[in-house]
């Protein structure tokens, strides 16, 4: 499916730590793995995280 490549390719341009976030979270929506509460929590999360992380440099 060219979507799905053309989505793959962008997520490989991001910076590592985003791009293993994001193909990790697109492998559980396309399993059915989360309920789209949990995803958006897991995002959440993730952008605190990285956040507070930027703050403490």
């Amino acid at each position: 499916m060219k979507t799905t490549k053309e989505l793959d390719q962008k997520i490989n341009e991001f910076p590592e730590h985003l791009s293993q976030l994001a193909k990790f979270l697109m492998k559980d929506i396309e399993g059915g793995n989360l309920s789209n509460s949990q995803i958006e929590d897991r995002i959440r999360q993730e952008i605190r995280e990285t956040v507070l992380g930027e703050m403490n440099k």
